[in-house]
């Protein structure tokens, strides 16, 4: 996927943060960014010495998200802007905050909410692309329930899903989830973790697929 031309830069956020909204419960905030060049410039001290890969796309897209991070505390008052990477890749939000960041190779996402109004919260991004066969295979349970979900896209959009529930999952209990560790059931907009977590999901796949898990 190349990147876009700079006057379809604006549009693409815009249709990115709509979507975004659409698919989010009051309470919580989003924002997304096209990844540049430099965008490495936006972590703060104590983030860039948490991130240890050096590969300058890596990093470009760590700045991104936790640009979008800066201004979604900033938006919810928090003075302490650092989100620190975790041992696992978990973003450390400040006390009293809940949120989850993402990208693919153009776009970065986050969202953020208080954590009196959301218990967790996960966000992925994907390509509009079908899923790889092989990798379908893994993704896919026999407790996931796809409903009428176009079979080209579908794979796709489950993937997305487990990504988010996981990373929603996650700070409610510390448990590293698998693929088959969560079924998600489209019909229900619900998934299960095999530790018993029950979490939210909601996804849309224009113009990318988007898929926010979340507890209240």
């Amino acid at each position: 996927m190349g990147t876009p031309p700079e006057g379809a830069q604006p549009e693409i956020e815009n249709a990115v943060e709509q979507a975004l909204t659409g698919l989010t419960p009051p309470g919580l905030i989003t924002g997304c960014r096209l990844i540049g060049a430099g965008d490495e410039r936006y972590l703060l001290p104590a983030e860039d010495a948490s991130i240890a890969t050096r590969e300058h796309g890596a990093r470009a897209a760590s700045g991104a998200g936790r640009r979008i991070a800066h201004e979604l505390l900033r938006r919810l008052g928090c003075a302490d802007l650092a989100v620190l990477r975790g041992q696992l890749g978990n973003p450390i939000w400040p006390a009293g905050i809940v949120g989850s960041i993402a990208h693919d190779d153009e776009l970065a996402v986050a969202v953020a909410a208080r954590s009196d109004a959301m218990r967790s919260v996960g966000i992925d991004i994907e390509p509009a692309l079908p899923l790889p066969h092989d990798l379908r295979t893994l993704v896919t349970t026999p407790h996931d329930r796809l409903g009428d979900l176009d079979p080209g896209i579908g794979g796709r959009i489950l993937f997305a899903a487990k990504e988010a529930v996981y990373k929603a999952s996650f700070p409610l209990d510390g448990y590293v989830l698998g693929f088959e560790d969560i079924a998600v059931d489209f019909t229900s907009s619900e998934a299960v973790t095999s530790f018993g977590n029950r979490i939210t999901v909601r996804f849309t796949v224009s113009p990318r697929v988007l898929a926010v898990a979340y507890t209240v």
